[in-house]
């Protein structure tokens, strides 16, 4: 088993011994096969690291409410702003989402200021994001692939930059090996919703975790 998919596994063991009303809201992994079937038409080809994530689980299945709770969407926890976790997308919502941004971000640079824009690339391939607001994408062509947390409106200044999907999953484990993350409730949600978010008295810690595994 690689070092991403002990994290991964480190990470959901984590999740079913801290939250009693845990369940796993993730859909089962795809084959290599279906991978590539799913991604035939993009002009990249993915690295081994994301072939990896999408055999583990192919992204946050859309189960609603579980007896009255909303599923826990953890895995990839957005520092950066005080709302839900990013969503994981399946690699069939990501396939169509990169095709959505990819053509909204050519019809933007065709229009005047905006003809120099730097922005958006044709490799840039989202594996999970918020509302397209908050986006992580991976370079296609690239083995293993950087990953690039991007508010969309200012792509060219990301939020943060991981080495590859692996660091940013293992900063991801240790903060939830030390206990940095919290259960509170969802102030945009139901009643009696919760969301998982790092304590804000630890985002120091998580800087130097983040740095460990990034420098």
């Amino acid at each position: 088993m690689s070092e991403l998919m002990d994290e991964l596994q480190y990470i959901l063991n984590w999740l079913k011994s801290t939250n009693v009303e845990f369940f796993d809201c993730y859909n089962p992994g795809l084959t290599r096969q279906q991978i590539d079937e799913i991604t035939k038409d993009l002009p990249f080809r993915l690295s081994e690291e994301v072939y990896e994530l999408y055999q583990w689980r192919n992204g946050t299945a859309d189960l609603g409410y579980n007896n009255g709770y909303l599923p826990l969407y953890f895995l990839f926890p957005d520092q950066f702003m005080n709302h839900s976790p990013i969503p994981f997308y399946t690699l069939q919502e990501s396939v169509s989402n990169y095709h959505d941004l990819w053509q909204l971000a050519q019809s933007i640079m065709m229009n005047k200021p905006y003809n120099n824009h730097k922005g958006w690339d044709q490799k840039c391939f989202p594996i999970a994001s918020f509302e397209n607001k908050t986006i992580l994408y991976i370079v296609g062509d690239l083995n293993p692939s950087p990953i690039y947390v991007v508010d969309y409106i200012f792509i060219d200044n990301p939020l943060r930059v991981y080495n590859n999907l692996t660091s940013m999953i293992s900063v991801i484990a240790e903060c939830c090996e030390l206990g940095l993350y919290k259960l509170i409730p969802d102030e945009n949600g139901e009643e009696d919703d919760m969301i998982i978010r790092i304590d804000q008295e630890k985002l120091e810690l998580e800087k130097e975790i983040y740095r460990k595994y990034n420098s």
